[in-house]
């Protein structure tokens, strides 16, 4: 299977209706909060923060460290989430936006230096310590970028909405 071109346009699909929003929304429509405490701002922070997971596990470093997340959290992603919230809240709009663009432009970078073979190859060629997991990494490209964002502008526009209602 050929993923090069097919997979950019899929990321680069999503990430533009993503960044669009981001646009649409200015740095204080980024401010929106919801009732669980996550802004706008926040999911930025949190999208960019798991695509340096993904660079991490291209460059076979330590993924949770990547992101910020030093007490070990058993793979759970909410409570990896929440810390990776807590250590950007203090970000402003411009900040989060500046973190998430520039780490998205990391990203694109290193994928494209990635083969189609490179990205059929099992998550435990690229991290070793988990030689249990024979998956494919181009399954966490996938989680980590397109179906990633896709979840994160389902969320916002919700956030929008309930914002709207409640004016």
């Amino acid at each position: 299977m050929t993923y090069g071109n097919a997979l950019t346009e899929r990321i680069d699909a999503s990430w533009n209706e993503l960044t669009e929003l981001v646009v649409k929304l200015g740095p204080d429509g980024l401010t929106l909060r919801a009732a669980d405490g996550w802004a706008v701002k926040d999911h930025l922070a949190h999208i960019a923060a798991w695509e340096h997971s993904l660079l991490a596990l291209f460059e076979g470093r330590d993924r949770p460290s990547a992101m910020g997340v030093r007490e070990p959290l058993e793979e759970n992603p909410d409570g990896i989430n929440e810390v990776i919230r807590k250590l950007h809240e203090g970000d402003t709009p411009q900040e989060a936006v500046k973190y998430f663009r520039e780490t998205h432009a990391q990203l694109m970078s290193a994928l494209l230096d990635l083969s189609d073979a490179d990205l059929q190859k099992p998550y435990s060629h690229f991290q070793p310590n988990d030689p249990d997991e024979m998956r494919p990494a181009i399954l966490w490209v996938a989680g980590n970028t397109y179906e990633h964002y896709a979840e994160h502008i389902g969320w916002i526009n919700q956030l929008i909405s309930e914002s709207s209602a409640t004016r």
